[in-house]
């Protein structure tokens, strides 16, 4: 796991070594409640909340839209790999965006928790 994510992890009080921790992280990440996951995926609350507690494992059409919606690979979700970006290949990008993402991309990894840190209190105080 690379510096970056472990730092980012452990600031956030995450293990990882589960699939509802990794659900959790991307969900918390993306600024997203537990509830509106569940309506975005056309579950209830508490089978959502069960996927996030390690009761049930979800389905695999349930874990292609966690995909989807939670902007991740599988293989992270999974946790066969630590990189929980989707694919480049299936992003599509403006113009603008792929310059931010190409900046980004040459920062430290201490300067990339830091933007995705002001990224989440950008989005909190947006959604209040």
């Amino acid at each position: 796991m690379s510096l970056c994510i472990r730092k980012l992890l452990k600031h956030r009080g995450f293990t990882m070594n589960t699939l509802g921790e990794r659900i959790v992280f991307l969900r918390e990440l993306r600024g997203i409640s537990q509830k509106e996951l569940a309506a975005r995926l056309d579950i209830t609350a508490a089978s959502m909340s069960r996927y996030e507690n390690n009761v049930y494992d979800p389905k695999s059409e349930i874990l292609t839209k966690l995909c989807e919606i939670l902007h991740t690979n599988a293989d992270f979700l999974l946790g066969m790999s630590c990189d929980y970006h989707m694919p480049k290949a299936s992003m599509e990008m403006s113009a603008a965006d792929k310059k931010l993402w190409l900046l980004y991309q040459q920062l430290s990894p201490e300067d990339k928790i830091r933007v995705e840190e002001r990224i989440l209190t950008l989005a909190e105080s947006h959604s209040k």
